[in-house]
């Protein structure tokens, strides 16, 4: 109850400390116009009512110089009708051979493309939003925003359609979004939030029609507090729709152990509309056939590695379950989550048959409103080389999520969540919050705590202690402009913690992190930018003794022409106060280490080839580390891509030594926007496994695909050699939309 305590206490004092923050910015105003006519999506904008619209050409730079309208004129023109809203973009390029366009698979990140996006805040809040994004080629890619901008579900898809044209001397795009694909209140006469945005980059340059802060650099396009406003739409019912998509999977699957085993599976997936804001997604006998593979990593740590969530279903409406402390970097494992969805459907390698699930999440007045539920079966499965044995009950997942808006993009929200087995469970509950004073500050908090059954009722004293121990709390603030920014943070996790639908990076710790960063723009002998400063990392145990102590000076200079680099110093400490067995046999005595290490990076972008290389060197505990890291990405046309990367770690220890290697190639080929290849290669030397996995997708129409996949997998050393395991299968989904 201290903590708990402790933390409503900051939380009254928090609010009622400020006001209620006004938004003096002066809005933009675009509307859209009514059509009655037949749109066809080609690209062209041939359709005499595209020439009735008001267009709108006013953007402005948000990089490399803010403020500074675009150097290429851009003119975008919004048409509705029933069914659909329509976007289309006319962008001058003068010098067709200077356009930057080499993706056409769909969901492929198209920020390094010249491309134009649009931002829909349809619930009007100023949180959350819609981003769709196309570049010349036609290439779509689409991302669910929550929090602002901060919360980004890059894995969404909505079913919607595109065609771009290169023309003498510009490029165009028609953009067609259905009603059905997004949730707005039933209205009369609709008003919604909205930006519209254009990267060239030959030049290197973004601009937005609506101003948004160059503090947050390429962030900047997601921002839902910095947005115009959308009118015209009327006579737009919000029907109830209903979305039936049921997949057949015919399949043969090989093993040593098994040997051939055919495979014939069937399930589905709908979506229903329960109101105008509110959407159940169902699930039955759900199937992940076509998910890519997870990146091989090397773990040279005492804790566990974090992967990112890729299963469709649990990544619609995925940001409104987010609960968890912030990553402190991008390559780096968040602190916690609470709800992790990872832990259902995946226990120590294996996937766990998933029979089936339903969710419900939108908004009820100005509450968001998350509620999961989802059954797993039984399942029993021995050890092998590459995964441990498992042997788990049927168990169900339950998670309710309510998220009040507060102020503007501030919220105050509630989660509890439930694992329920047939003879224990295990329950989390916990209460956060999000207040922006200003679009350049923020400031987070949270208390969580988790409940177990107690093994030990007759021991009142431990019992109390254990619960005491059950509990996290955090807060931390951030300011940022367009020269500088800073942050700092208070962690405090509890030995006891132990979420196990989440995910918690170090339990029995309090984390004190500061972070101080200038950002002046040099343009100055063909540098842009510079980011350097220090942070400083430190981590006591339950005990309040010092466990790690890290000081960091980064600096980095980014480049006018693409590219940019860095040098980031280390400056560690470390208490063991147990041996650490950092590889089979080669043991880190318990003691106390202070070394030093550093790392270079250099990263070069253009028209055909991206690469990035990366050195560490330094000491090591007590030894020594040396290592590299290589990526680069090859896309001679818009069609073929070659993407390998290597890492490569020699860690050096009184007590033996030991190599890391991890290789990854992924090699595509797009045969159009609508139908690509991929082969994808993996080798990690600590597992001795070579994976590869291939794929074929073809969206045969909005919303229906086929695929093929052809996975094997290798042993690499002497006790399990050649090969493992073999799975074919075809997939077909078809998208029903009444």
């Amino acid at each position: 109850m201290d903590y708990l305590c402790r933390w409503l206490s900051i939380l009254l004092l928090f609010y009622l400390s400020v006001g209620v923050h006004a938004d003096e910015t002066e809005e933009l105003q675009a509307k859209a116009y009514r059509t009655y006519e037949s749109v066809e999506v080609d690209g062209e904008l041939a359709e005499s009512d595209w020439q009735k619209a008001t267009p709108i050409r006013q953007f402005i730079q948000y990089e490399p110089d803010a403020g500074a309208p675009l150097t290429e004129a851009t003119e975008v023109r919004i048409l509705y009708d029933d069914r659909h809203i329509y976007f289309g973009f006319v962008c001058s390029e003068p010098d067709r051979s200077k356009i930057i366009a080499n993706k056409m698979r769909r969901d492929t990140m198209l920020w390094d493309n010249d491309n134009v996006f649009v931002l829909l805040d349809t619930y009007n809040d100023r949180r959350s939003g819609f981003f769709f994004r196309v570049n010349p080629l036609g290439a779509r890619e689409d991302v669910a925003i929550m929090d602002s901008g901060d919360s980004r579900n890059e894995n969404w898809n909505a079913v919607w359609d595109s065609k771009a044209k290169i023309n003498g001397d510009n490029w165009t795009t028609e953009i067609a979004i259905p009603f059905s694909q997004l949730r707005f209140k039933d209205e009369a006469a609709l008003t919604w939030g909205l930006n519209l945005g254009r990267t060239i980059q030959k030049n290197q340059e973004e601009g937005t029609w609506a101003p948004v802060p160059a503090a947050y650099t390429f962030l900047a396009r997601y921002r839902t507090t910095d947005l115009g406003t959308l009118t015209g739409l009327s006579g737009v019912s919000q029907r109830r729709n209903i979305e039936f998509l049921p997949y057949l999977l015919p399949g043969v699957a090989r093993t040593a152990e098994d040997g051939t085993i055919g495979v014939l599976d069937f399930g589905a997936d709908m979506k229903v509309s329960v109101t105008s804001n509110l959407t159940a997604d169902l699930t039955v006998n759900t199937d992940f056939a076509q998910v890519e593979a997870d990146r091989e990593q090397a773990n040279l740590t005492r804790f566990s590695l974090f992967f990112p969530e890729k299963r469709q279903f649990f990544l619609e409406g995925a940001g409104l379950f987010d609960f968890g402390i912030p990553r402190t970097s991008f390559n780096a494992p968040p602190p916690l989550l609470l709800f992790y969805s990872r832990r259902i459907g995946i226990e120590e390698g294996h996937a766990i048959p998933i029979l089936g699930g339903g969710k419900v999440t939108g908004k009820v007045g100005g509450f968001g409103v998350g509620l999961l539920n989802v059954l797993t079966d039984k399942y029993a499965a021995d050890a092998t080389e590459d995964v441990d044995a498992v042997d788990v009950d049927r168990t169900n997942y339950s998670v309710l999520r309510v998220k009040r808006d507060l102020f503007t993009g501030s919220s105050l929200g509630v989660i509890a969540i439930n694992k329920q087995g047939l003879d224990a469970h295990n329950r989390a509950t916990g209460v956060d919050f999000i207040y922006r004073p200003t679009g350049e500050m923020n400031f987070r908090g949270l208390w969580a705590r988790t409940f177990e059954p107690d093994s030990t009722q007759d021991d009142a004293i431990n019992t109390r202690q254990r619960s005491e121990n059950a509990n996290a709390l955090y807060f931390g603030g951030n300011w940022q402009s367009s020269v500088a920014r800073v942050n700092a943070s208070y962690t405090d996790i509890g030995e006891d913690f132990n979420p196990e639908v989440g995910y918690v990076y170090r339990t029995g710790s309090r984390w004190i992190r500061s972070e101080v960063r200038a950002t002046p723009y040099l343009h100055w002998y063909g540098f842009r930018r510079l980011w350097a400063g220090p942070e400083i990392d430190i981590i006591l145990n339950s005990d309040n003794e010092l466990e790690t102590r890290t000081f960091i000076w980064s600096t980095w200079l980014e480049l006018e022409t693409n590219g940019w680099g860095g040098l980031r110093i280390y400056r560690n400490f470390e208490n063991l106060t147990e041996d650490f067995e950092i590889r089979e046999g080669i043991i880190i005595p318990k003691g106390k280490y202070d070394y030093n290490n550093y790392s270079l990076m250099l990263n070069a972008e253009g028209k055909v080839f991206n690469g990035r290389v990366g050195f560490n060197i330094g000491d090591f505990y007590n030894g020594t580390r040396r290592g590299f890291d290589i990526r680069l990405d090859l896309r001679l046309t818009g069609r073929f891509s070659l993407e390998p990367r290597y890492e490569f770690n020699r860690v050096t220890l009184p007590g033996g030594s030991f190599d890391t290697n991890v290789f990854g190639g992924r090699v595509g080929y797009s045969f159009s926007t609508d139908l690509f290849a991929k082969l994808y290669v993996q080798w990690n030397s600590d597992r001795n496994l070579v994976t590869t996995n291939f794929l074929v997708n073809y969206i045969y129409q909005p919303g229906s695909d086929f695929y093929f996949v052809f996975n094997q997998t290798y042993g690499t050393d002497s006790v399990t050699s050649g090969l493992l395991d073999t799975t074919v299968v075809g997939k077909v989904t078809y998208w029903w939309n009444p």
